[in-house]
């Protein structure tokens, strides 16, 4: 990529950089940042699907029920199996001093899973899951409409560009077919995920959302750096 392609890309006007909101946006996109420079390879795309440690303990709880419930034909036994491993690991990230917004927003989530299987039937247990999806498809899609697509304010703070790169056109249509991209993502999922759950077919249902969740995310995190390496890397 030349050095004039890169400024084509430069919004107008920066702005002073918030370190805190930089690192969000860098996790957001997938990136590490080392000095000046932004990074996008396996370690920092592991880090932000929360580490092995995370993939797996966000894996393993809906494996158990999948699991247990094909195994038992049992709600009652799966349910209370995942959720108490899923309460250990959320447990587990309050001990280790992880994020407590994102371990109660975890406990949330059991507990609403966990309710709806108990007092519906066991594929309730992925409700959740269709809502969370339905409301980001919702908000990428939506910003992209009204012209302010999240992924332009994740690399606007990332960048320290603030809003700024909405004067850009060029920015401001790859940014929103950037967000598109994404809203391809959950509707892929509800796609997919909502027929089977419809058919009642909980096994077919629980293998694809584990394929279609951090596997998938990854690939999608993927082909957005594709799509924005050449602006993330311009020079301030």
């Amino acid at each position: 990529m030349s050095q004039h392609e890169h400024s084509v890309e430069r919004p107008e006007s920066a702005e002073p950089k918030d370190t805190k909101f930089a690192d969000a946006a860098a996790a957001r996109l997938g990136l590490r940042v080392e000095g000046e420079s932004a990074v996008f390879d396996g370690q920092s795309l592991l880090r932000t699907l929360g580490g092995w440690t995370g993939i797996i303990e966000s894996t393993i709880p809906p494996t158990a029920f999948l699991a247990l419930f094909t195994i038992t034909r049992n709600t009652l036994i799966a349910v209370t199996v995942a959720g108490a491993l899923a309460l250990i690991f959320i447990i587990k990230q309050v001990v280790t001093r992880k994020p407590v917004i994102q371990a109660i927003a975890g406990a949330a989530g059991i507990a609403i899973a966990t309710y709806l299987a108990l007092h519906g039937s066991a594929k309730d247990y992925y409700l959740g899951g269709f809502l969370t999806n339905a409301i980001y498809l919702v908000v990428y899609g939506g910003s992209a409409l009204v012209g302010w697509p999240v992924i332009g304010l994740a690399v606007g703070f990332f960048k320290g560009w603030g809003v700024g790169w909405r004067k850009n056109k060029a920015l401001m249509t790859r940014f929103k077919l950037v967000s598109l991209l994404w809203v391809g993502v959950f509707g892929t999922r509800l796609l997919i995920e909502v027929p089977l759950y419809l058919a009642n077919n909980i096994e077919a249902l629980g293998i694809t959302k584990l394929v279609l969740s951090e596997p998938f995310y990854a690939l999608a995190l993927w082909f957005t750096w594709l799509s924005l390496r050449s602006v993330i890397l311009t020079k301030p």
